[in-house]
């Protein structure tokens, strides 16, 4: 009789047990629905958030890769940019695959929205040059990467212009170099352009460069020179034309276009 009733109770415990197993999986179903419906914990919301971005990048980019873990490290709630396929980056830029790889890696450590404003950059490039102001230079370079002057430099706009400078062709080069020392648009140069870019590099050496405590009138005479050699009708403005002659005849000049030359 007493080990009857220890049978009875323990049956009881079990259907207690399964009851309130299956009350916690009812529980945890209704909480998920919650969640994705925005009524319950924001975890839930993420991870449905980031499958549905996985699979809009894949209808819409053609991205065949795995998941992006990366997605995992970020607040979805801060804007970030997403670039395009592989496929689609190797065939606008010079890199393979693997280096792109390489190259955005790096890119998000600095930059995790996938963008960098022209303050970023600045601060960025400063880092290279913490004895100078980089200011002037790091604008007239960021004007340059951001093809779509909204104000940002997205991963694709960084990638074309590095893959252009380390691997391009000397005219491609040559033209990108016009083009930060006609910082206007105007297609010429004066030598008040030149002297400014001259006087914005010495800014941003600082104490490194050599003589380290140059002055402007000393910059100024040196581009009066290097402009009259440029300047081959003596007319005061040098177009791209002339620019171009002069960088590739002179050997000293044509030589230095080498040190953007570069392999990962």
């Amino acid at each position: 009789m007493y080990s009857g009733s220890l049978n009875v109770s323990g049956g009881g415990s079990h259907l207690k047990r399964k009851k309130t197993q299956k009350a916690r999986r009812t529980s945890r179903v209704h909480s998920d629905a919650e969640s994705v419906a925005g009524l319950g914990p924001s975890l839930s919301v993420r991870a449905y958030a980031r499958r549905l971005i996985y699979h809009v990048r894949r209808i819409i980019f053609g991205i065949s890769e795995s998941y992006d873990p990366d997605l995992d490290e970020l607040d979805l709630q801060a804007p970030r940019y997403v670039p395009a396929s592989l496929d689609i980056l190797t065939k606008t830029t010079r890199f393979s695959r693997r280096e792109i790889q390489l190259i955005y890696r790096s890119f998000k450590q600095e930059c995790p929205t996938g963008i960098v404003t022209a303050e970023k950059f600045r601060e960025l490039y400063s880092q290279f040059f913490p004895l100078g102001d980089a200011s002037y230079f790091a604008r007239q370079i960021f004007q340059l990467m951001d093809q779509d002057m909204d104000g940002s430099v997205t991963f694709e706009e960084y990638l074309v212009v590095m893959s252009m400078l380390s691997r391009g062709s000397l005219d491609e080069k040559v033209q990108w170099v016009f083009n930060l020392y006609d910082s206007n648009g105007e297609g010429q140069l004066t030598a008040e352009k030149l002297t400014d870019v001259a006087v914005s590099v010495y800014e941003m050496l600082g104490s490194y460069t050599d003589p380290p405590w140059i002055n402007e009138t000393t910059i100024k005479d040196h581009v009066a020179r290097v402009f009259s050699k440029m300047d081959t009708n003596q007319d005061g403005i040098v177009t791209f034309t002339e620019f171009k002659e002069f960088c590739i005849t002179d050997e000293g000049v044509r030589r230095n276009f080498g040190v953007f030359d570069s392999s990962l």
